[in-house]
């Protein structure tokens, strides 16, 4: 709500003068305005995404489920660590998430400059 009501009235004015219609003053006036907020969206969630442990481990009594099916990275690398104790290994495995995440998070940042529009 926080980015629509930042969406000057002016903007959907001129472009209601100039025949746009719901459709049109979406497309071109109220979606590029909201990009940034879609893209801090979109960094954060990628972010939570990479780190979803709790519903795995809540759902499996921390032993990933049925099948492996629900053994998640983060859940794996819980497991390693703290009750396999290799201690090693899960803090390798934490720095290839993080290296994971990073990457993934620097691609998105690169790509940003071709779809996210800052008002002038």
């Amino acid at each position: 709500m926080a980015g629509l009501k930042q969406i000057p009235a002016d903007l959907y004015e001129s472009a209601r003068i100039d025949g746009a219609g719901a459709a049109r003053q979406f497309a071109h006036v109220t979606f590029p305005l909201l990009t940034p907020i879609v893209f801090f969206n979109l960094v954060m969630q990628i972010i939570h995404a990479f780190q979803a442990f709790t519903p795995a481990y809540v759902v499996s009594g921390g032993s990933g489920g049925p099948l492996h099916s629900t053994l998640f990275y983060t859940l794996y690398l819980y497991q390693k660590g703290f009750t396999q104790f290799d201690m090693g290994y899960a803090a390798a495995m934490a720095w290839v998430l993080l290296l994971a995440i990073a990457f993934i998070t620097c691609l998105v940042f690169v790509t940003s400059g071709k779809w996210v529009h800052y008002q002038e």
